[in-house]
Parts: C-alpha cells; structure tokens; sequence
C-alpha cells in the first residue's frame, strides 16, 4: 500500500507539474474578460434537466432562468407577473401570467415545462404533479396539475434548474439552450474553460441588479486542482476558486478575501441498503464508531459543522430550536453493542467492506480517517478510490458496501433538501443514493405537508441511520480584490 501511495502522488505530482508548464508557456489566452472563476469540473450536460451535480447548478445560476427563484427563505416569482392557484378536484390550476419585455412567451412556457412530462430524467418524479400545459394567450399559461398538489411545492419546484424556461425557437433551431437570464454561454472548451458574456439584449435579460454589480465577462477556467488554482491566483489569472482543506491557512485567505458559505452542504456515508446485513443495529453502529467532532477539530480546522441527521446544524437552527443536538456522538462501547446485536454478527467481522470515495487528496484524508475508526470497531474494511463519474454511476448501479459522498442543495427549502435523497422512488442516479427504502417516509415526502412535519421527518430519518452521518463542511472561497468590486457576483459562488 506504501508503494501505491508513492507511486500515486509521484503521478500526481509529475500531472500537476506539466500542467503548470502547458498553462505557463503553451496556452494562448482564451480570450478577454473581465473576471474568471474555477470550477472543479465541466458540467455533464448544458441541458438544464441533469442539472443534478454541483458544478451544473452553478452554472446554471448565471445562464438559465425559472418562472420563480428562491430568495432567502421564499420563493418569488421572477418571469411571472400574476399568479392564481386554484383548488379544483379534478386538477389543481396555476393560472400565469408572464412579465413584460423579457423576451418569453407562453410559447416558451409551454414546450419547456413540457418538457418535464415527456423527457426521461434524473429528477422526473420531483414533476409528476404536472399534467398538462395550457397556452390560454402569448402571455398567460395554465398548469393542470394533481388535485393534491400544494401551491408552495409547485413554485418550489419551479425555481429549480430543471424547469428552465428555453427559447424554443433557439432550441428547435440551433439545438441551444437559450434563456431568459444574466448571462449567456458565448464559447465552450472542454475541460479548459466555459466564457459567459452578459446579455446585448436588454429585452432578454432579467433584471436583478445594477449594471455595475456584476462584470460583463466572465471566464470559468476547468481546474481540477486546488493547487493549480492557487497557482494561477497568484498570477492574477484567475479571481476566485474554492480552498481545499489543506489551503485555509494560506496567509492569502484573510477575512478580506475569503467567502464563507455555510449550511449548504452535507457530506456522509451512504450505507447500501441492498445489503440485507446491514440492519438498524449494523447502521447504529457505524454513527457511533466515526469520532465526528474530533475529524472536524484536528483534520478539517474546526471548518465544518455537525449535522441533525442529514441536515447541516445552521440550516436546521434557521428553521428550528438552537438548541437541538446531533443524536449519534462518539462511543466506541455502544457501537460494539450494536453490532454484536446486528443480524450477521459475528460472521459480519470477517467479511471484506468495501468503501468507495472519491480519489483526490481531500477527500482521501477524510475516508482514511473514517476507514479506520471502522477498523476500530473491528471491521475489515478495504478501500477504494474511484474518479467522479465510476463512482456515482456504480452507486446507481448498487455497487459498493459503503461510499463517501456530499450532498448540495443552493435552495432554503427542507423539502428539496430531503426529498432526492430519501425518497424510496428517486434511488442511484435520482439521489437516493444509499438505495434506502421506507414508504412511510416516501408517503411523508409526497404529502409535504409542513415545515414542522420535516423537522418530525428529519429525526425519524436519524433515527432510521440509512447513512453514516458525517458533518456539513463549509465551503471557503479566496477572491481577488477584482472579485471583490463586483457585489453581486458573491451569490454566484
């Protein structure tokens, strides 16, 4: 194992080296702008119906628009100037009517909510309410939808990426996923660089701030390594990345220049549920065996925060009591009496686990230090370090006894938080990645009754441990003084 591990960071290190070199002297500058940021990855897709990953919400932060948008703890409405929800037995009714000279018709509305009833894709079932799409004039639309539907989980879901208003005359003319929004893609270089440009036409474009709050140009260079970002920032050649655990000492990282996003994350182990060993004791176990405080402290420098099940701490005390504490804590002796109670003891200790992550530094650090607290509640654990896409698209596939994993969600909603990755019906690809089933907690996220009822749910799903419940790691960003400047461009990161 020595020997890998050498071997590998040689690897690495010889990779980052020659790409120092190419962004150095071979690369011709991409072309002008005026801020670049970052991003770990390209996105998979420009279509904004498998805007499931990370990189792809972001950048449909700047380049798409929905009917509404989540403002702070709301939903407000951003493409629609009147709105009328009606009860009706046979099929609840949204009634729109759309703002002016923005550049979208009911044309549009139709044939791009449309497509979420007849498209296949990851998130299909969070818009089975949707029935049937109206044009009622060029501005106003109707949305049949299911009689039990709730007006506040409709326009939720309709703030989301995926029910991206499109010009449907630029798709079905150019195949181009154009949209009402700051910012359009201009050029597009795989795994190099994505160049966004602000808007010409003022008829197509929002308006959300000042024109001096954000800049006319922005470059998002594809920069899987941390350390290389560092490298160009101090170049001046990029003005914003994220830092990596390792980084957040940096003397660069001042108050000034750092951005702290926090509560949008949360990173755990999906327990496979395939699995018919791995019962309510075996879960029990693996939360009481991971010395969660201790990793926050000594390996991640106090950066993260605990979690209430699968919730960030600061996003459940900005709904809830501050005074509601994680149920699982450290204890090496009431792990071990839960798994001498778990079906397959004792014949579960001498079984091979296998726990799968993905292979870069960060998140190495962290599986290392979980394997062996798994060790020390005397499980046999190996080790696994995959690339992103293997890694998820095996966990679709039921792969893998355990795997490291981080959930984010932009959006205040609880409900949107919970509901891909828990409900029995959205498992792999969908979110529920842990293949976890309970139709009691499946019939809880369809009701979506109430921001009390998730709070009830929140602890029984703790309490259900279908994961290894880690922390929420907060997410620290190193801007220029160029960055800075532009006040609106922070909402973006």
């Amino acid at each position: 194992m020595a020997k890998v591990a050498r071997k590998s960071s040689r690897m690495r290190t010889i990779s980052f080296l020659f790409l120092l070199l190419s962004l150095t002297f071979c690369q011709k500058e991409d072309t002008s702008f005026d801020v670049a940021i970052a991003f770990p990855s390209d996105p998979p897709s420009l279509d904004p119906l498998f805007a499931t990953d990370l990189v792809s919400q972001k950048l449909a932060k700047f380049i798409y628009a929905s009917l509404y948008q989540f403002k702070g703890n709301s939903v407000e409405r951003r493409l629609v100037a009147t709105d009328t929800f009606l009860i009706n037995p046979n099929g609840n009714r949204l009634q729109i009517e759309l703002s002016k000279n923005i550049g979208v018709s009911a044309d549009d509305v139709q044939f791009s909510l449309q497509r979420l009833i007849d498209s296949n894709f990851p998130r299909k079932e969070d818009y089975s309410w949707l029935k049937k799409i109206n044009k009622l004039s060029d501005t106003k639309i109707e949305l049949i939808l299911d009689p039990n539907s709730r007006e506040s989980t409709v326009k939720e879901k309709l703030a989301l990426p995926f029910s991206t208003i499109l010009s449907q005359k630029e798709f079905q003319t150019n195949g181009q996923f154009i949209s009402s929004s700051e910012y359009q893609l201009k050029e597009w270089k795989k795994n190099e660089f994505i160049l966004l440009v602000k808007r010409k036409d003022r008829k197509m474009e929002v308006p959300t701030l000042s024109d001096e709050s954000l800049p006319k140009s922005i470059l998002i260079r594809i920069l899987p390594q941390s350390t290389t970002s560092l490298f160009l920032f101090k170049k001046q050649k990029i003005d914003a990345f994220k830092l990596t655990d390792f980084l957040l000492n940096l003397p660069e990282a001042d108050e000034r220049h750092t951005i702290v996003k926090r509560g949008r994350s949360v990173q755990y182990v999906a327990i496979n549920h395939l699995n018919p060993c791995f019962d309510i004791h075996f879960r029990k176990a693996l939360n009481y065996a991971i010395p969660s405080t201790m990793i926050i402290e000594k390996l991640l420098g106090n950066k993260a925060d605990l979690v209430i099940g699968p919730v960030p701490l600061p996003f459940y005390h900005s709904l809830y009591s501050p005074t509601s504490k994680p149920i699982y804590y450290f204890d090496l002796a009431k792990a071990k009496e839960h798994l001498s109670h778990s079906k397959c003891f004792p014949k579960i200790v001498d079984e091979e686990l296998e726990f799968r992550m993905k292979g870069d530094d960060e998140n190495q650090a962290k599986g290392r230090a979980i394997v062996q607290a798994l060790a020390d509640l005397g499980l046999k654990i190996r080790l696994k370090a995959l690339e992103k896409a293997p890694l998820y698209k095996e966990n679709g596939q039921g792969k893998g006894d355990l795997t490291l994993l981080t959930w984010y969600s932009d959006d205040p909603s609880v409900w949107n938080f919970l509901d891909p990755l828990f409900h029995p019906q959205k498992k792999g690809n969908g979110g529920n990645r842990a293949h976890y089933t309970n139709t009691f907690v499946g019939s809880i996220l369809d009701q979506k009754e109430s921001s009390q009822k998730a709070r009830s749910l929140i602890h029984l799903i703790e309490e259900d441990a279908p994961w290894i419940f880690l922390w929420s790691v907060q997410e620290n960003y190193l801007v220029s003084d160029k960055f800075i400047r532009y006040e609106g461009l922070s909402d973006y990161l």
